[in-house]
């Protein structure tokens, strides 16, 4: 038993040697290796060091420059939805699937594509009412099903305006008051041209920064040694974004829509060494 409790201690101390043996031929430090920052929200995130230097904070000067690209939304998308409520689920289910064929059809003939078309929700729900009871032991109150609604909504994509504005008019009339328009959001397809000279302008504000600071705070600042950049992945929008849902057949015969700006925005941070 005593043999067996000594040769699992040698064991164990051979396994913990071997892996303080692997941990120091690691010579790798935080200071050399390049920064990658990822973000859900950003399209790029990125930080490297410049080769051949031993970062040190101390000895580093930080500038955040930032720029910025107007460009026009050419993109609209609408979510609708047709409502209906009925006392048999499967009454209210024919009356939806009824409408949201007539729309379907309308978006075919408008020249709106199925690929264009993105199911968005569907559901079935109880609507229910508080209803008073009593009985033999005193009064009481339960939620009682007094009816089914049955909600389906898709949004539809188009560079083209018109097309969508005649799609709302065309189902409202068709579909009365089971149309729906949630919301409407405008936003642009972003160029990469456009992404490359708002970071053209983000450095040459940094670099104004710079100078401006090196001569006025009296800091004699070297190369720059350190670099990072900030891309927000979605642009700043300069519109309408949301539009409360509404019974169309309760708006005005006719839909106008108005299209705005997205802005592209990035941010550098420049380390310069300071001599």
């Amino acid at each position: 038993m005593i043999k067996k409790i000594k040769k699992s201690i040698q064991i164990n101390f051979l396994i913990v040697t071997a892996i303080l043996f692997v941990l120091s031929c690691s010579d790798t430090s935080p200071n050399e290796s390049a920064k990658i920052i990822s973000n859900s929200n950003n399209e790029i995130v990125s930080s490297m060091d410049m080769l051949g230097y031993e970062k040190d904070n101390s000895n580093i000067f930080w500038i955040k420059g930032s720029g910025s690209i107007k460009q026009k939304q050419e993109i609209v998308e609408v979510n609708i939805a047709i409502e209906n409520r009925d006392k048999e689920i499967k009454n209210a289910t024919n009356v939806v699937n009824e409408n949201i064929n007539k729309i379907l059809e309308i978006a075919k003939e408008i020249g709106i594509k199925n690929d264009q078309i993105t199911t968005a929700e569907y559901s079935i729900t109880p609507v229910t009412r508080w209803v008073e009871k009593k009985d033999e032991y005193g009064d009481y109150g339960e939620s009682q099903i007094i009816a089914y609604k049955v909600y389906n909504s898709f949004v539809i994509t188009s560079d083209d305006k018109e097309k969508i504005t005649d799609f709302i008019d065309q189902s409202n009339l068709e579909t009365g008051n089971s149309f729906r328009v949630n919301n409407i959001r405008f936003k642009a397809n972003i160029s990469e041209n456009n992404k490359v000279l708002a970071r053209e302008k983000a450095i040459e504000n940094a670099l104004d920064k710079a100078k401006f600071y090196s001569e006025k705070l009296d800091i004699n600042l070297g190369k720059i040694i350190s670099f990072e950049e900030y891309l927000p992945g979605n642009p700043v929008n300069k519109s309408m974004n949301d539009m409360p849902m509404m019974r169309m057949a309760e708006a005005m015969p006719s839909t106008e829509l108005f299209a705005g700006e997205s802005e592209i925005i990035s941010e550098v941070y420049l380390g310069f060494e300071i001599k």
